[in-house]
């Protein structure tokens, strides 16, 4: 298990970062094992979390935040989420450095409805080498835990094949990279198993970057998150969705498409 782990982690950062980041991201991992893990847990989907804080951290009993929470609150709160990944990564690096040697609840990256349910951490010494590791790893990991437990996603070449294939519609996720919605989106829509399900059944998806990447068949860009739904045969769009939606608003969509690609 441990070796299958080993090879999900490298092949996940090489595709992220590059070959050069990797090793850093390995040795967040084993950091974060070894001094974190104790009181984080990896991952816990987004509703029960919510459940939980409302009973008043009853549900789950937990010690602090998840590491998918800190992942997110670190590339939601922690410098500049609109620029470029490298200044990011030196901006949380930093606080990371700063937080864990003197941890103070006032400087948290958690609302206080959140924070209100955990004690304060205990200060630990980190190293500008090991703040750097934990800043690639923890970034990180929230996009990794989104691909682990989320539906698959294609190349637009790919899903052109595979719909025509298994006579599924395409739909493309149109995201950009800090749209904070999108990132709710796929962190409490897109993995919830009633969602998988459908798409799994019905839908090929495809994401797409609209800072970076065109759109198929002259459809014009919407707000983020947006949903483009196109018919098995690559030439017909069904429609175009922009906005977050719950999980019941959502799979409501899904089956009107499915509906209406008939």
């Amino acid at each position: 298990m441990r070796v299958w782990w080993l090879i999900v982690s490298v092949c996940f950062a090489r595709l992220l970062y590059g070959e050069s980041e990797s090793g850093l991201f390995l040795k967040g991992e084993e950091i974060f094992s070894k001094r974190c893990a104790s009181c984080h847990q990896a991952y816990i989907p987004q509703l029960l979390l919510n459940s939980n804080y409302e009973h008043n951290n009853t549900d789950l009993n937990l010690t602090a935040p998840t590491l998918t929470e800190l992942s997110f609150a670190l590339k939601d709160q922690v410098g500049d989420r609109k620029g470029d990944v490298e200044s990011q990564l030196m901006e949380i690096e930093a606080f990371l450095q700063e937080y864990i040697s003197h941890p103070d609840s006032n400087r948290s990256i958690f609302p206080a409805d959140v924070r209100k349910h955990f004690n304060q951490m205990p200060p630990m010494k980190l190293s500008e080498d090991e703040a750097e590791a934990l800043a690639v790893y923890m970034r990180a990991f929230s996009e990794k835990m989104m691909v682990e437990h989320g539906v698959k996603r294609y190349s637009y070449a790919e899903a052109l094949q595979k719909a025509k294939e298994e006579g599924k519609i395409i739909m493309i996720e149109g995201y950009i990279p800090f749209c904070r919605w999108c990132m709710r989106m796929d962190r409490e829509v897109m993995v919830e198993p009633e969602v998988k399900a459908a798409l799994e059944r019905d839908f090929v998806l495809v994401k797409m970057n609209l800072l970076t990447q065109k759109l198929p068949l002259g459809l014009q860009h919407l707000g983020t998150p947006s949903f483009y739904f196109i018919k098995s045969n690559g030439k017909e769009v069904i429609d175009a969705i922009e906005g977050f939606g719950n999980k019941r608003e959502f799979l409501d969509l899904l089956k009107q498409i499915s509906a209406d690609a008939k």
